[in-house]
């Protein structure tokens, strides 16, 4: 009787293809007879089109912002590790998240009602006690009368800081906009630049400014939003964004200013 024996050996090539070797030896009148049987499965390798590369690469550059921002060190920037920051932007082409808040008189204001009129330039403002804010939006307040031919837009400022504050800073600045008072953190959450500031932060704005943070905004905790600066269309899309953890870097008035022109 000839003896028989099997061996089954599974290699895989580039992931989709599966080689089965069938080894049999068999052993008959003393002389070995080696027989090999290979039978390729699975051989259909198509290559990636051209179309799923690009689908996939625009998904990836969507996320290296949230990406980087998540690996860097947030706290030099008086930004807490709080597990319910809710950080990152919005992106151009996002839909807009409408609001209804109080502005610096207690009169309420909608994102919808103000797009009725024409686009929106959205500015968030972290208090009246932070300069860069201050310049920020002196900024747009000197060249409003630009900002409203180039596109009939309309500035719309939003803080965490409570309505006393910002009703007198509004006064004596002159603003010609409304700042609208984030009471519940809802806007800053919706448009993804809320976070809870640092203790050393915190302590540093108590020396330098007077009071801490959550008493500024007539909080239980400290929290502000990252300065970012959306324009907004007719149809609710976000046609610019300026998002910088930074709160040193604010939006370039020229990039606005070609946006609305656009």
């Amino acid at each position: 009787m000839p003896i028989k024996e099997k061996f089954t050996i599974l290699i895989i090539v580039n992931s989709q293809q599966i080689v089965i070797l069938n080894f049999i030896r068999m052993r008959l009148f003393k002389f070995p007879l080696v027989i090999f049987s290979v039978l390729l499965l699975a051989c259909n390798n198509k290559p990636t089109s051209d179309k799923a590369i690009h689908s996939a690469g625009k998904q990836d550059s969507e996320h290296v912002k949230t990406q980087a921002e998540a690996s860097s060190d947030l706290t030099k920037y008086g930004i807490a590790n709080y597990q319910n920051n809710v950080l990152g932007g919005l992106h151009v082409g996002d839909k807009a998240p409408d609001f209804k808040l109080q502005n610096q008189d207690g009169n309420e204001e909608s994102l919808e009602a103000a797009l009725k009129e024409g686009p929106v330039l959205l500015v968030f403002l972290r208090a009246d006690w932070c300069s860069y804010c201050v310049r920020h939006l002196k900024e747009f307040q000197d060249n409003i009368q630009e900002i409203h031919e180039a596109g009939q837009a309309k500035v719309i400022a939003i803080s965490p800081q409570e309505s006393s504050y910002m009703k007198k800073f509004h006064e004596e600045n002159q603003f010609s906009f409304p700042i609208l008072f984030d009471i519940d953190h809802v806007a800053m959450k919706d448009y993804k630049v809320f976070f809870r500031v640092t203790e050393k932060y915190n302590d540093y704005i108590k020396e330098s400014k007077g009071q801490r943070v959550e008493v500024y905004n007539d909080d239980t905790n400290a929290y502000l939003p990252v300065p970012a600066t959306y324009l907004i269309d007719q149809n609710k899309v976000i046609k610019y964004v300026h998002y910088d953890p930074d709160y040193k870097k604010r939006s370039d008035l020229k990039e606005v200013m070609a946006q609305l022109k656009d």
